[in-house]
């Protein structure tokens, strides 16, 4: 049976869990999950919760990188030849998240990729780096966190939570009509003061980071007409093109 510590972080998780499942059974949702460097403590945490079937479907653990590729449907691109993404990108985390919601048919996606450590981080992706993508209907949030190092295993559950987090600003989205975090702009009355954008003008066209929350991403995906078998992933490639998302 698998088994996760508890302690303060993994208390943390269990009350956003549970906040995250009232809010899929308010909405009749069914919530899928994909993950990588957690090896599967997402789904645990969601599972963990009594009457869960009402409103998880299913969740893949795609650890190796043939495996987001054979499961997820995440392309071989991302992977291999020169100035790639990487497994652990905004690029792969939105991917993963996309072909769960696809695969599952699902309305809410989960994704995590990330280095939980202690080994497997370089200069420019260190241990304690992550990426988290809440995908749902035709629009996504990707987020990432680093801890700049850290224990493994809190690693992981910090992962988590950012996960669960980002999962439950999907539904502040829903039921506003805006994002917390949307594009903030400066105002004629107060350069600190954030506009709040409606997600029909939060596209990806009019989108970029957050200014001042420098880990989030959120855009809309608009196909073109003839167009429907685009990705998410190719959307975010013609932003990269256009250096909006710049790492800078």
């Amino acid at each position: 049976m698998m088994s996760f510590p508890v302690g303060p972080m993994g208390e943390r998780n269990a009350t956003l869990a549970s906040r995250l499942a009232r809010k899929l059974k308010q909405n009749g949702w069914m919530v899928t999950t994909a993950e990588s460097c957690t090896g599967g403590m997402l789904t645990s945490t969601l599972t963990d919760i009594s009457g869960s079937s009402e409103w998880f479907k299913q969740g893949w653990v795609t650890y190796s990188n043939e495996s987001k590729m054979s499961e997820l449907g995440v392309e071989r691109s991302k992977f291999e030849g020169d100035s790639v993404p990487g497994a652990v990108s905004k690029d792969v985390a939105a991917a993963m998240a996309e072909g769960a919601l696809k695969r599952s048919r699902a309305d809410l996606a989960i994704s995590i990729t990330g280095i939980a450590g202690p080994a497997g981080g370089t200069k420019t992706k260190p241990v304690g780096l992550a990426y988290v993508c809440a995908f749902w209907e035709n629009r996504f949030l990707v987020r990432s966190t680093n801890s700049q190092g850290g224990d493994r295993s809190m690693n992981k559950q910090l992962f988590v939570s950012l996960a669960l987090e980002t999962a439950l600003n999907v539904f502040e989205t829903k039921e506003t009509g805006t994002h917390r975090l949307d594009l903030r702009t400066k105002t004629d009355q107060d350069e600190n003061e954030p506009e709040q954008l409606t997600l029909k003008e939060a596209t990806l066209s009019a989108f970029g980071r957050v200014p001042g929350m420098e880990d989030t991403w959120y855009g809309e995906v608009i196909w073109a007409e003839g167009n429907a078998e685009a990705t998410v992933v190719e959307e975010l490639r013609k932003k990269d093109d256009e250096d909006i998302w710049s790492e800078e």
